[in-house]
């Protein structure tokens, strides 16, 4: 029998139950086993004999793979090293977490995406000017909308950075078409489904902020830029989020820990068991 570890946050665990019963019966469909661990309970290094794992103070034996929903690059990495089998793996995870790298890679490879700058506080208002205002300021490891702000001029920078707790982060030229963004989900080098997110009352279209959202459908173009993505990483599952410019895609981010609400609630798509079923299928 095939064992997997699936590794969250206590508190990550707590509110997504159901998510992990998903996990759980999806495997077990399939005469495998994925076990809940905490990653909180890990600890990491190494020891005389090189890299060391310990779980609840104890060594643990290794699973044929992991499933992992706590984005960690630096762990994963190091379970990797150690031989493990990671979904999503590290490089995955470091570039999916950190949205100044995933702009680099994916720009360096042609993918459209906004117009940009890596900021810090202590130039923040000169790289403002270079690119005009309004302007959004984003942190560089932020999920779900959070610490994502309009920047209307000059004097509302000013009062942001006095309480902005991010040592670097990007600031970008608005897109034309606000409020409207699209997530696509993404199992191996598959799409799964593509959701259109929007909202009327604010520039941030994010289901988990209030936005609608509904099923749509990518056009043979949108289709080839989504896969002109998928291209430059092995993915397990991730959310690959796009704005849009004068009605045409430009990448915004790529979600590694991704969610699955909106996918379980309007459609009747199991991507977890989509996800499980690519896992068992690659590590064979």
């Amino acid at each position: 029998m095939k064992t997997g570890w699936l590794i969250y946050r206590k508190k990550d665990a707590e509110r997504n139950r159901h998510n992990i019963t998903f996990y759980e019966n999806a495997a077990k469909k399939r005469g495998a086993q994925i076990l809940l661990l905490y990653f909180e309970e890990f600890l990491y290094g190494t020891d005389a004999e090189g890299l060391a794992l310990f779980y609840g103070g104890k060594r643990i034996e290794k699973p044929d793979f992991v499933v992992m929903r706590a984005d960690e690059p630096l762990f994963s990495y190091h379970l990797e090293l150690m031989g493990f089998c990671v979904f999503n793996n590290s490089y995955v995870s470091q570039v999916a977490n950190d949205k100044a790298r995933t702009l680099q890679v994916v720009s360096g490879a042609g993918v459209p995406t906004p117009i940009s700058r890596l900021a810090r506080h202590e130039d923040a208002l000169s790289v403002a000017k270079t690119l005009g205002y309004p302007l959004v300021i984003k942190p560089r490891d932020g999920h779900g909308g959070i610490d994502v702000l309009w920047i209307e001029n000059e004097a509302s920078l000013k009062k942001t950075l006095q309480n902005y707790h991010h040592n670097t982060f990007l600031m970008q030229q608005p897109v034309s078409d606000l409020g409207r963004d699209l997530r696509v989900y993404v199992v191996g080098k598959t799409i799964v489904a593509a959701m259109l997110r929007q909202r009327d009352d604010d520039f941030r279209s994010n289901y988990c902020l209030g936005g609608s959202a509904t099923r749509y459908e990518l056009s043979a173009p949108e289709t080839a830029l989504v896969h002109k993505v998928i291209d430059l990483f092995d993915f397990g599952f991730v959310g690959i989020d796009f704005m849009f410019s004068h009605g045409q895609m430009i990448l915004n981010e790529i979600e590694d820990v991704v969610g699955a609400r909106m996918l379980y609630h309007l459609t009747d798509l199991d991507v977890v068991d989509l996800y499980v079923d690519h896992i068992l299928k690659t590590i064979g």
